[in-house]
């Protein structure tokens, strides 16, 4: 089952600096997630983003797992990439036990939740999961359906969230407002406009069919 969690605001711990920590850490990052990374080195890119207090790092030495241990109560979420199996296995079990949702890349059979293979394109995300079986699959389908989505598409996503804005003033039932959605999906004139980027065009007709319901 996929589920969009909402990280905005949420405190990430990422154990492992590397390039798959990076990966999950600029992602996590985009959402608003205030994220710590715990390792014993980091990339370059994390290194940057630490100067500019963009996100937190913390320094691991020889006591690596009580280090981590430590910073796990303060965490909403965990995220462990390391390529220390041992270590991702015993921040699982403490995660767990602290009932603290926990990631484990490449090892499913210890997470909690996923990362999806995504792209987003603004308020629309495309995701594609395996339930942790093949990242490599997941990313070669999400790079088929990039290809798929259109501008108008991406643009008919702002254009239903104004029109669901627009009925929330007005008296009408679920049934009505689920006809007039999905009547504005299918209006040739609304998709020609959106086609054309001319989405305020596209805002008016939709206010004079919602007036007109």
């Amino acid at each position: 089952m996929l589920i969009d969690i909402k990280v905005t605001g949420k405190k990430v711990l990422v154990v492992g600096g590397g390039e798959v920590g990076e990966r999950k850490v600029l992602a996590l990052i985009r959402e608003g997630a205030y994220v710590t990374v715990a390792s014993k080195t980091f990339t370059e890119q994390l290194v940057k983003l630490g100067r500019t207090d963009t996100l937190i790092l913390k320094k691991l030495g020889k006591n690596a797992s009580s280090q981590v241990l430590k910073s796990l109560p303060e965490s909403d979420l965990v995220i462990a990439a390391t390529d220390d199996e041992q270590m991702n296995q015993r921040v699982a079990e403490k995660a767990r036990l602290a009932k603290i949702p926990i990631c484990v890349v490449d090892n499913p059979e210890i997470c909690d939740f996923y990362f999806p293979a995504t792209t987003d394109f603004g308020n629309l995300k495309i995701a594609v999961s395996t339930g942790g079986r093949s990242p490599a699959m997941a990313s070669t389908l999400r790079r088929r359906l990039e290809k798929a989505i259109t501008n108008e598409d991406i643009l008919q996503v702002e254009l239903q969230n104004y029109a669901r804005n627009l009925m929330r003033s007005e008296d009408m039932n679920i049934q009505l407002r689920k006809k007039i959605l999905y009547g504005i999906i299918k209006n040739r004139k609304v998709s020609s406009l959106l086609r054309r980027g001319r989405l305020e065009e596209a805002e008016r007709i939709v206010g004079e069919i919602i007036e007109s319901a």
